[in-house]
């Protein structure tokens, strides 16, 4: 499994000579897996990271596309109106995310593609999408497979599935289970519904988790320490300093870099990446967020970790 940062910017795009080294792109991330079925690509998030995706993705004959919506805060939308494959006449889009305030994934594109904010209302685009809602976070996990496709179950089904039991609503056996990614799902802490996903390449057994838009808390809880659990990489928010969040970003939705630390050593994850980059941090200002997180591991006697984190930046490939 790989996985592809197209945009790790919070809050708003920027362009700027000092940010050019981690990029100006918000939220969107590509995982790709022997396990996706071919033709088909698996994204998290529509920031406007999501157009050059989009774009590559269609060069690559991938006319399929999945997006995974952790929320639908603009910096995480918009890039969905304005991407090739929303008007591409043969492409097919489907779109996953929470359900909130009578809002899911549809209603979400019917609101961003509407006149007077967009030339092009998401009536004469809809049949090239489909939308699933996930309602509540956490009851159900995404099963991915190369042949049998995309299948959203309930967890209680999973767990009969993979005890060797059989689901009518997959056409899967347990031995096409373990060819499986299977993605779970956890609510962060966020002003808004907001999904972090966990994928597990049962094949290989890698571990990618992202976590962005999440809040520091004065510990990690229980289901987060097991969302994130010995992760290969774990990608996670980590907009603020220390100085900053304390200074009056507390309750913004976002973490700090020694936060960040602390979950990625409390887990045994593997490699720590920092995203949701501030727009007002330039690219110093990014490596001091990482500083801060290895300064932070090192007083906590795990220096020997310390060269595992740092910041994501765009159009970055990594290896899970």
């Amino acid at each position: 499994m790989t996985v592809k940062a197209y945009g790790t910017r919070g809050s708003s795009p920027v362009s700027r000579s000092e940010t050019s080294r981690y990029g100006g792109n918000t939220t969107c991330y590509r995982a790709a897996s022997p396990c996706i079925p071919a033709g088909t690509a698996l994204v998290v998030d529509g920031g406007s990271g999501l157009v050059p995706a989009s774009r590559d993705l269609l060069r690559e004959g991938r006319r399929d596309l999945h997006v995974l919506m952790t929320h639908y805060h603009h910096d995480h939308t918009q890039g969905l109106p304005l991407a090739p494959h929303t008007h591409a006449r043969d492409a097919r889009v489907c779109v996953v995310g929470p359900r909130e305030h009578g809002v899911g994934p549809r209603e979400m594109l019917e609101c961003l593609m509407k006149a007077p904010y967009f030339p092009v209302d998401f009536p004469r685009v809809a049949n090239r999408f489909d939308c699933r809602e996930i309602d509540p976070i956490g009851r159900e996990v995404l099963l991915v497979h190369p042949v049998e496709g995309f299948h959203l179950v309930r967890v209680d089904e999973f767990e009969h599935l993979r005890s060797g039991g059989s689901v009518s609503a997959v056409p899967f056996t347990r031995a096409s289970l373990d060819e499986c990614l299977v993605v779970w799902m956890y609510k962060a802490l966020h002003p808004e519904y907001t999904v972090s996903y966990r994928f597990e390449e049962r094949p290989t057994g890698k571990v990618l988790v992202i976590l962005t838009d999440h809040e520091n808390t004065d510990s990690v809880p229980e289901g987060l320490r097991a969302h994130v659990d010995r992760a290969d990489l774990l990608i996670q928010d980590a907009q603020f300093t220390r100085g900053e969040y304390e200074a009056g970003k507390a309750g913004f939705g976002h973490g700090t870099g020694d936060y960040a630390a602390r979950v990625f050593l409390e887990t045994d994850a593997r490699r720590l990446g920092h995203t949701h980059h501030d727009p007002l941090h330039d690219d110093a200002d990014v490596d001091a967020v990482v500083a801060e997180a290895r300064d932070w591991l090192a007083a906590h006697g795990a220096a020997d970790r310390a060269d595992r984190v740092f910041a994501v930046a765009d159009y970055q490939e990594m290896d899970v």
